[in-house]
C-alpha cells in the first residue's frame, strides 16, 4: 500500500509525493526498501519507469511520518 503525501498551497495541490515499499516485511524491526518520486497534480506514480525515482531504507516500526520525512530527503529536500 503507496504512501502519497500531497503539498499544497491552501487548496491548491503542487505535487504529491509517492512512496511505495519494494523490499521487505511488516515487522516493526524490518528494514525495508521503498522508492520515492515525485508527480505532478493530477498525475499517477510509474514506479519503474520513472528515471526521477530514488530507493532508500527505512524500519517499518518507526511510522508512515518518518518513512515520508526520509523519502523526502532522498528526494532532496533538506534544510
Amino acid at each position: 500500500m503507496p504512501l502519497h503525501a500531497d503539498i499544497r498551497i491552501n487548496d491548491r495541490l503542487i505535487k504529491t509525493i509517492s512512496i511505495g515499499r519494494v523490499k521487505g516485511g511488516t515487522h516493526p524491526d524490518d528494514i525495508n526498501t521503498y522508492i520515492a518520486l515525485e508527480v505532478e497534480p493530477g498525475g499517477t506514480p510509474d514506479w519503474w519507469a520513472d528515471d526521477d525515482s530514488i530507493t532508500y531504507e527505512h524500519r517499518y516500526g518507526d511510522g508512515a511520518e518518518i518513512c515520508v520525512l526520509k523519502g523526502l530527503k532522498a528526494l532532496g529536500y533538506n534544510e
